[in-house]
């Protein structure tokens, strides 16, 4: 495994010899190589050698391997280590060794195995995918490649490389590079992303291959006691295959442990490579990450594509019947039909954002700090600006013209999106002469601003006005008193509707009287009309959305209720199983919602009638903290956040799509914390001092 440079590393590890068998071209790579740090030898995992030189596999690939570590049980192979970001070729270590691939068992064996063999590591393989469907991870990514044979039982590696082969990281159209095609489900072939039925038709393959000799023979050529299982995992339709669990107590039964040939040859394979004692490190040894000496398709194509030195043996032992499930883990779990994809950045923020990001224009991001205001430019990451003498009291406004509306105190400033710089600041609201006292901005659209004010005389308040301001001539164009509000410390609140603005009426915590609005004229002020809204708390705390179809949705402990705008009678209410404590989100005619228990409800508008109902991954913990749910800019995937992760999910039927659970250096210990936002193709969220781009749609 050397080439005419000198030997092959990988960071610390040197590689030894290749796992590879001539005949199964279409799969990753993988070799021997020894941890210079330990002196243990590891099995690595590489790129296909059509896959070595695309930088965008490359990324993918990294991900999968990363969000691999969240396999758990006995039958998933440890992760060790993972190739560092920039690293010349991507890889993936893992301690199992010593240890044989499907293919080389069978070299090894001289043929197919033994049926007792082929139920054991069925019966483990298909513990190990339960334990992960529970946990919400598909693997996409089994092939008899991926199936390594060691003196204590199989182990499953190669998670996700199904997924990393494709650029979208889960949609496919036709057969994509590296993988092996007999192992992908039909549906998969067709462009569905990978859902967990996918994982046992692809384990189904890999039994006809280890009890055959060939992945593509048909379960017909399988001995008769598994004729029937592999048979049901290899059904075209998926609901037709059976769950994993089931599929593990019925291969269990007569399991027996590996053959004396592939004892020996795990024996020869233990002997041939035995730890040894850590090299010293020298200037001629090559840190994680640094440049190679050796070309991409040297090694991928050269070093690693070859049978030469195959090794095969160890200290051979019984694979060890396949459990039943544990008790534990048969709990309710939602599956999920894989993990999310690759970010598309990640940045560290000096300090943790204290409101939700606010979007313009999909490409930028202003970020409220605990004492700073930034912007973060969503193509890449990168920090455009940061101030910290832009730190506003309140929410921000975007406004027209590349500008936001920043206020402080008295006075409110409009500030470029791009560079930071105030543009201009407006003074004159300070309640002195005849304006009045500026409080909090409602709404904008165009060049025009609305905000609410409070009319001061002689230093004593004397009622309240909204205030209608022309931003790129910086002049009032009207004001008009609005009925008095026991709490004005509230933005968001004005809506813009049809021409009106639409003022809140009574906000009282303690009052009894329904929620009203006050309709004005949007250029002129002039008074329009004024409904309540029977049932509709006033409660300065409660939430109220409005909708498309002239509607105002509002809660009511279990309840979501849509009331008329214009004539104030209800339309429909809908009961849900748990309280509402986050707000809904609407898109065309269906309203999202998420109650305490985690599940999220599918809610027609015109007619209140559920569409759909799914229940969470996770219960949550923090019935108040979870629940938030998201649309993507296309309305197509719904996200929703709970105590530790996001789970994206299909706005069309609520089939899930993908969990994403931010781990790393500097991340919230315990959970997730902070806020979920959309932008055009991608989903931002923030963890902490965090700061993520998922793409989406």
């Amino acid at each position: 495994m050397t080439d005419q440079d000198g030997p092959s590393r990988f960071g610390s590890y040197r590689a030894l010899e290749t796992l590879d068998v001539p005949g199964h071209d279409g799969d990753a790579r993988r070799c021997l190589a020894r941890d210079d740090r330990t002196g243990r030898v590891m099995v690595l995992t590489f790129p296909h050698a059509s896959l070595a030189g695309d930088a965008g596999y490359a990324v993918r690939f990294r991900a999968e391997a990363e969000n691999s570590r969240r396999l758990r049980g006995r039958w998933a192979a440890s992760v060790v280590d993972v190739a560092p970001a920039g690293a010349a070729l991507p890889w993936i270590a893992h301690d199992c060794v010593p240890a044989l691939t499907l293919p080389a068992a069978l070299a090894a064996h001289g043929g197919p195995l033994p049926e007792p063999t082929v139920r054991a590591v069925g019966a483990a393989l298909a513990e190990c995918l339960a334990a992960a469907h529970a946990n919400g991870l598909v693997h996409a990514g089994i092939s008899p490649g991926s199936v390594w044979l060691t003196s204590d039982g199989p182990r499953l590696t190669g998670y996700g490389l199904a997924r990393a082969a494709s650029a979208d990281a889960g949609h496919r159209a036709g057969m994509p590079h590296g993988v092996v095609p007999s192992a992908l489900p039909p549906e998969w072939r067709t462009g569905e992303p990978p859902r967990p039925q996918g994982d046992l038709y692809a384990l189904g393959a890999v039994l006809v291959y280890a009890a055959t000799g060939r992945i593509d023979s048909g379960s017909d050529a399988l001995p008769r006691g598994l004729r029937d299982p592999v048979a049901a995992c290899l059904a075209p339709d998926p609901a037709d295959r059976p769950e994993p669990g089931s599929l593990a107590r019925v291969l269990a039964t007569g399991a027996t442990g590996l053959p004396e040939t592939v004892r020996a040859a795990l024996a020869a394979q233990a002997a041939s490579h035995p730890v040894t004692v850590p090299l010293v490190p020298s200037a001629a040894s090559e840190p994680a990450g640094s440049p190679r000496r050796f070309s991409r398709r040297a090694v991928a194509v050269g070093m690693l594509s070859g049978a030469a030195g195959l090794a095969l043996g160890a200290a051979g032992a019984g694979v060890g019947r396949a459990l039943a499930d544990d008790p534990r883990r048969r709990r309710p779990v939602p599956r999920v039909r894989g993990t999310a994809p690759a970010p598309l950045w990640r940045r560290t923020l000096g300090e943790d954002p204290q409101l939700p990001p606010l979007i313009w224009r999909g490409n930028v991001s202003l970020l409220v700090g605990e004492k700073s205001l930034s912007a973060v430019r969503l193509q890449d990451g990168k920090q455009l600006w940061s101030r910290d003498d832009l730190w506003p009291i309140g929410d921000l406004t975007l406004l027209g013209s590349g500008l936001f509306l920043r206020s402080s105190g008295t006075e409110f400033s409009a500030v470029s999106v791009r560079t930071g710089k105030v543009v201009w600041t407006e003074r004159r609201y300070d309640g002195s002469g005849r304006h009045p006292l500026f409080r909090v901005a409602w709404a904008a659209e165009g060049h025009t601003l609305w905000f609410l004010a409070l009319r001061v005389v002689e230093g004593k308040e004397q009622g309240q006005v909204v205030v209608a301001y022309d931003v790129a001539r910086r002049r009032e164009l009207w004001r008009a008193a609005v009925p008095h509000t026991s709490d004005i410390k509230f933005s968001g609140q004005g809506v813009l509707r049809g021409g009106a603005v639409l003022v809140p009426g009574t906000r009282d915590t303690l009052s009894e009287k329904p929620w009203s609005y006050l309709a004005l004229d949007a250029r002129s002020g002039r008074k329009l009309w004024t409904r309540s809204y029977r049932g509709v708390s006033s409660d300065t705390e409660a939430i109220r959305t409005t909708a498309p179809g002239d509607l105002l949705i509002s809660y009511d402990r279990k309840r979501v209720q849509a009331h008329d705008i214009s004539s104030g009678e209800r339309r429909w209410r809908f009961t849900a199983g748990g309280y509402f404590y986050r707000s809904p989100v609407v898109h065309g005619r269906t309203l999202f919602t998420t109650d305490e228990h985690g599940n999220t409800y599918a809610i027609d508008t015109h007619r209140g009638e559920q569409r759909w109902r799914r229940g969470p991954a996770l219960t949550p913990l923090d019935a108040r903290s979870s629940g938030e749910t998201v649309l993507s800019h296309t309305g197509r995937t719904g996200f929703r956040r709970n105590d530790s992760e996001i789970e994206a999910f299909d706005t069309a039927d609520g089939s899930p799509r993908w969990r994403f659970a931010p781990v790393g250096s500097g991340q919230r210990a315990g959970g997730l914390s902070g806020y979920l936002t959309s932008a055009p193709g991608m989903a931002v969220v923030v963890n902490g001092a965090n700061l993520y781009a998922l793409p989406v749609d």
